[in-house]
């Protein structure tokens, strides 16, 4: 097997994993997606987004969901990195109704749609102007759970006599992130499946 042929195939695999989003937002490699830097900075009104963030408020209408979402960037698979900073807040529309019991305030969520005209609200007092993804779909993440493991590894380390280096039980303690359960998530919206009273 030629070096240069393991270079290759290295290289798609990179690739391939750069392009993990979930099926229910991932996009043709010919799409131009806008940033949510470009659409604030420039005012753009128009063109695909998929954006990451947290979600802040859900307010159901009578056709169609509005999500307040706390921008935060994407880690390769689309999850959001959430941290202490953002850059700012988001609004998108979702056709049909979303229970607030299921998409709560603090859940993760990326969304792609079209964008629109911007809005103009208030966080408290706070004028803000929102840049809008309008008839998005949402893929809603897993709940991530965290534990603390400790166990026996074998380690490099000296012993006090006869004054020599070997291989000997040590402690490893580590964090372990997971999926909290498979009905935390992943969950996503099809625009085509609503449920609705009918009249």
């Amino acid at each position: 097997m030629s070096k240069k042929f393991v270079v290759v195939a290295l290289s798609l695999m990179m690739l391939a994993g750069c392009a993990s989003y979930p099926e229910q937002v991932r996009v043709a490699d010919n799409v131009a997606l806008t940033s949510y830097e470009n659409a604030v900075q420039q005012n753009i009104d128009f063109g695909t987004a998929r954006w990451s963030g947290v979600i802040a408020e859900i307010s159901n209408k009578a056709e169609q969901t509005r999500l307040e979402v706390v921008y935060f960037p994407s880690g390769s698979n689309g999850r959001p990195a959430v941290s202490d900073q953002t850059k700012g807040r988001f609004v998108t529309y979702i056709k049909g109704f979303l229970d607030p019991m299921v998409y709560q305030r603090g859940k993760s969520v990326t969304v792609l749609g079209e964008l629109t005209r911007s809005e103009v609200g208030k966080v408290d007092e706070y004028e803000y102007r929102y840049p809008v993804i309008k008839d998005a779909t949402v893929y809603l993440w897993p709940k991530l759970e965290e534990r603390i493991e400790v166990d026996t590894w074998p380690m490099l380390r000296p012993y006090p006599y006869p004054y020599y280096w070997g291989y000997g039980p040590g402690i490893r303690v580590r964090t372990v992130t997971k999926p909290h359960s498979i009905t935390q998530g992943p969950v996503h919206v099809d625009n085509n499946k609503q449920n609705k009273v009918q009249p």
